[in-house]
């Protein structure tokens, strides 16, 4: 691993530790496009690649690796390696972590689970979730859009589609914002990894005894299913079942929470959009492809250097890290005309928000199925609707972009 790098370009910093940059980190990432498009990072201690074609080169290229688990943990001294163990062996599981064969076996089984008819099947139950939150908002005057819509929507549907009880909600919301501290790469959290193993046993004790449960008594559910396959050739262990169930529960509604909560602050910062949209809801497939650009819930994307090479003039040693910056490159004026435009009938939008080549996002079509039913319903049956403060705190969190509480007003 390297121990210590130049910056590329010594007139350009970027500090992903300052709340300023965390709030609007485009104005920093657009000066590293053009100054340096390779940058290391000292505080990430890793490499930076913010241009839309470089982004997209590293997420399909085999010279870079999406295992980023196993050699972080391989590099820790043993008293580092204890307290997360349980942590590491269940992330390890993950087909988000994983290079080929592995990463195809994985995938291969997930896809005969999560299925574009089950997707599809959700629908009624997105729907009916949308309308029960806002009939308990419609008539507030002011509530925190995010715990009282954004959040409990996407988990409502995942845990559905899991099979679990609704009222386990708050339990894993915790759990799971313990594990997002490491998951997500924040960079101001000294006390994220021991959080992160809390809430990995936590959750791995909850989906196995939600397994046991299922061999008891089986059900129509992904975990159900996830444990059939364990009867086919390539079977999953217990551990990739639990492991499995985790990454469901978590790329279910975090993504889904941030598109949904980022979406309508976006919408309510350009009220001309927002009025088209509210006039021509015919045009929300659209405008949650504009929003998934503009400002969508994936910050980045971290990959590790595989083989060393060059890339712009710069030597990418084997093992370094890199964070592939998603939020610049959708914002990339070499890929975008007028970047910077929020356009709700943005025609042709090849965002990277849910990744590109081989990892890219078996969940999108259920996050995207949530975002046009939520936010076209927010807009019918809250059109007064307005944000409470001019500005909001984003997550400490390389990965995940969003916000933790969004105040809004709503004049009935």
């Amino acid at each position: 691993m390297a121990t210590g790098k130049a910056p590329a370009a010594q007139d350009v910093h970027y500090d992903p530790r300052d709340q300023v940059t965390i709030n609007d980190p485009i104005p920093v990432l657009r000066q590293l496009q053009d100054q340096a498009p390779v940058y290391w990072c000292e505080a990430l201690r890793g490499w930076v690649i913010t241009r839309y074609d470089d982004v997209k080169a590293v997420l399909r290229n085999e010279d870079f690796s999406a295992d980023r688990i196993t050699p972080f943990f391989e590099a820790q001294p043993p008293e580092r390696q204890a307290p997360i163990q349980q942590l590491i062996r269940y992330l390890n599981t993950w087909v988000a972590f994983k290079d080929p064969p592995e990463h195809t076996r994985l995938r291969k089984l997930m896809k005969t689970v999560f299925t574009p008819e089950a997707v599809a099947g959700q629908r009624g139950v997105v729907e009916k979730s949308v309308q029960r939150l806002l009939g308990r908002l419609e008539t507030l005057q002011e509530f925190d859009f995010i715990s009282e819509f954004a959040f409990p929507l996407p988990a409502m549907v995942i845990l559905d589609l899991l099979g679990l009880p609704e009222e386990d909600m708050d339990d894993l919301k915790s759990w799971s914002n313990k594990m997002q501290l490491f998951i997500g790469s924040a960079t101001t959290s000294p006390q994220k990894y021991d959080l992160a193993e809390e809430g990995a046993i936590a959750m791995a004790a909850y989906f196995r005894e939600a397994i046991r449960e299922r061999e008891q008594h089986p059900g129509n559910d992904l975990i159900t299913h996830l444990l059939a396959l364990r009867e086919v050739d390539d079977a999953l262990t217990e551990d990739e079942v639990i492991g499995t169930s985790m990454l469901f529960l978590f790329g279910g509604h975090e993504t889904t929470t941030n598109l949904i909560g980022n979406g309508v602050r976006v919408l309510l910062t350009h009220p001309a959009e927002k009025e088209r949209l509210m006039t021509e809801p015919a045009l929300v497939d659209s405008a949650i492809e504009e929003i998934l650009r503009y400002d969508g819930p994936t910050g980045a994307s971290v990959r590790l250097v595989k083989h060393s090479h060059s890339m712009h003039g710069v030597h990418l040693e084997a093992g370094e890290r890199v964070f592939v910056m998603i939020n610049a490159a959708n914002r990339d004026p070499r890929a975008w005309e007028e970047p910077d435009r929020f356009d709700i009938t943005r025609s042709p939008n090849l965002h990277l928000t849910f990744n590109y080549g081989p990892h890219f996002c078996m969940g999108a079509p259920l996050a995207r199925l949530e975002g046009q039913v939520a936010i076209g319903e927010v807009l019918r049956r809250l059109p007064g609707l307005t944000l409470a403060a001019e500005e909001y705190d984003y997550m400490d969190t390389m990965i995940m972009r969003g916000v933790r509480s969004m105040p809004v007003r709503n004049t009935p």
